[in-house]
């Protein structure tokens, strides 16, 4: 019997009993990867995670529990902590407690000065000068100066070392002649980062940047060491625990793949004592269910809840329930080179061939919800209002892409389908395929979507289970044919989303090429924050909607539960920052 088959009976059984011992949601994470993965069983900030590691075995956390050690659970094995690669959600969120950036997040989500102790900002916001703060050190010992920020952003915009957040120096931030330093067009000196001194860094832009403060908190602007990443190599830098030089709020004390991560406090950091905790242990468990069961013992202090049967067992043994909006959508991934997929009225096809809210309704029943359109509810317009909101009034009060799905209207665009392509069902049957992760709730998703094209378009779509790594690598060399996965909000501006499809964008990993789309993403660029900058993001919703970078799938609503008999408070959750608990206290 093949693995398809299986799975389609698997959740057959599983809507028969109602039951779904899941974990990360196969989709998501940072990059929120994005599955989940993050110690609440979520993760997405950059791709939302999409799914999850094996673990050496469901329950290894075997590290003691004192008053000032929070044990926490991952669902993934970090793709890497290099911040120059990082891309998912939980790798991000794990690097604001070990880095210190410009900027760091408040609990408001409000950016704050933290290595730096001070900035002039010209009057026209595209000179900013910092002072980093004097007296911090580095891991090793190293004082903490403005050449570590200038090096590693110099590395970021290396094409050697490939990071898919290039452009978020260049283009996000707009450093000034960032993009020619890329190409290749011109020399560093010509670029907008100089050191001036020790402690004295000053960054020019092309134009100004409102959210700018908010870029310059971010895991891929994190300083680098420049003696230590040389001596290590490229190569080896933050792959293994002797590989780590830090400068934030915690080290890496160990990290044994597959099986467990520690973070110890770094008595060094300028805020040291704020931090009462001396461990974070994160512990691999695969299966959400073995979590939930391994916090219901009180081997772990916070657990995430990924489906209503999560969510009763913990209200059942007496747990509050937290729900918090932590921004990420999750999609199908649909490779525009393939030789079916590149057809637009296949995709449609296939996007309207499955109802989101039965899948939200019948598999999740976690307060996740539809996806109407691409950008998320949490991200606001320029009138500081949902962003989603204003561009449903703009598409006259209707959503862009029903939530239900449109079966009749998906076989109508399977019909011109099949006539353009000059192919019959069976031979899709035989060449569709979607990536998803190898974690049962990721599992439960695809075989949903796999009964919905069957039931609804005749399609029999096989089903690969992998674990995130190789779902991400897939991504990345083109090698699948359609992939769930997702997009976390990197900062509160819709760009933080709809830049993901501009053709040369490193986190584009779909082939979708539209000169129309760049044109939009390149003209809001260099526009004010306001109503004309908000309608160029309305046409670029309308695009989506109508070439299919991606099938739409759900908004993520998150839920998990904290055992609040070890602590005290100090946990923070939000759309902006997955997880944060460098100012945890336990009781």
């Amino acid at each position: 019997m093949k693995r398809s088959k299986i799975l389609a009976l698997v959740l057959a059984v599983l809507l028969v009993v109602g039951t779904f011992a899941a974990c990360g949601d196969g989709s998501n994470s940072s990059t929120a990867s994005q599955g989940g993965a993050s110690s609440a069983g979520t993760d997405t900030s950059k791709p939302a995670s999409d799914a999850s590691e094996p673990a050496t075995s469901d329950t290894n956390n075997d590290a003691p529990a004192g008053d000032d050690t929070l044990n926490l659970v991952l669902t993934m094995e970090p793709t890497g902590l290099n911040s120059l690669l990082t891309t998912y959600s939980i790798e991000f969120s794990m690097l604001k407690h070990l880095y210190d950036n410009l900027y760091m997040l408040d609990d408001n989500d409000e950016p704050q000065l933290s290595a730096a102790d001070d900035v002039e900002i010209s009057e026209d916001g595209t000179v900013y000068k910092f002072h980093i703060r004097e007296g911090q050190k580095w891991s090793n010992g190293d004082p903490v100066t403005a050449n570590d920020f200038a090096f590693a952003w110099k590395q970021v915009l290396n094409p050697e070392v490939a990071a898919d957040y290039a452009y978020f120096i260049y283009d996000t931030l707009a450093v000034k002649n960032a993009a020619a330093y890329f190409k290749g067009e011109c020399e560093w000196e010509e670029v907008g980062i100089k050191v001036d001194g020790d402690y004295n860094l000053e960054v020019t832009l092309d134009h100004a940047v409102p959210y700018a403060p908010f870029l310059f908190s971010f895991g891929t602007l994190c300083p680098i060491n420049e003696k230590f990443y040389n001596e290590v190599g490229a190569d080896n830098y933050s792959k293994e625990t002797e590989y780590f030089c830090t400068n934030g709020a915690f080290k890496m004390k160990e990290w044994t793949h597959n099986t467990r991560i520690v973070f110890e406090k770094n008595t060094d950091w300028w805020r040291a004592d704020e931090v009462s905790l001396n461990t974070i242990n994160w512990t691999y468990i695969k299966q959400p269910q073995a979590a939930l069961n391994e916090f219901l013992s009180g081997g772990v202090d916070m657990v995430g809840l990924s489906t209503g049967e999560l969510i009763d067992q913990a209200k059942a043994n007496g747990y509050d329930v937290i729900n918090y909006t932590d921004g990420s959508a999750f999609y199908i991934y649909f490779n525009h080179n393939n030789e079916y997929l590149k057809n637009a009225n296949l995709r449609k096809a296939l996007a309207l061939g499955f109802d989101k809210q039965g899948l939200c309704d019948t598999v999740m029943k976690n307060g996740n919800v539809p996806m109407t359109s691409f950008t998320c509810p949490d991200v606001k317009g320029f009138d500081g209002k949902s962003f989603a909101e204003g561009l449903t009034a703009w598409n006259g009060g209707a959503e862009m892409t029903p939530a239900k799905g449109d079966p009749e209207a998906a076989k109508g665009y399977l019909e011109t389908a099949l006539s353009e392509l000059g192919c019959t069902v069976e031979d899709l049957s035989a060449s569709l395929s979607i990536d998803c992760g190898d974690d049962d709730f990721s599992a439960s998703i695809a075989a949903y979507y796999q009964e919905q094209w069957r039931q609804n378009l005749g399609i029999e779509v096989t089903v690969n289970p992998m674990p995130t790594k190789n779902g991400s690598a897939n991504r990345k060399d083109g090698n699948y044919v359609m992939s769930m996965t997702g997009w976390g909000p990197d900062y509160n501006d819709p760009m933080t989303f709809l830049d993901l499809w501009v053709s040369t964008g490193g986190n584009n990993q779909t082939g979708y090429k539209s000169e129309a789309y760049d044109k939009l993403i390149s003209e809001a660029t260099m526009m004010e924050v306001g109503e004309e900058r908000q309608e160029k993001f309305y046409e670029c919703e309308k695009l989506i909607v109508e070439d299919l970078p991606v099938a739409p799938s759900y908004w993520r609503g998150a839920c998990y539960a904290i055992n609040t008999d070890r602590v005290e408070s100090g946990i923070h959750r939000s759309t902006f920052q997955d997880i944060n608990v460098v100012f945890a206290k336990m009781k």
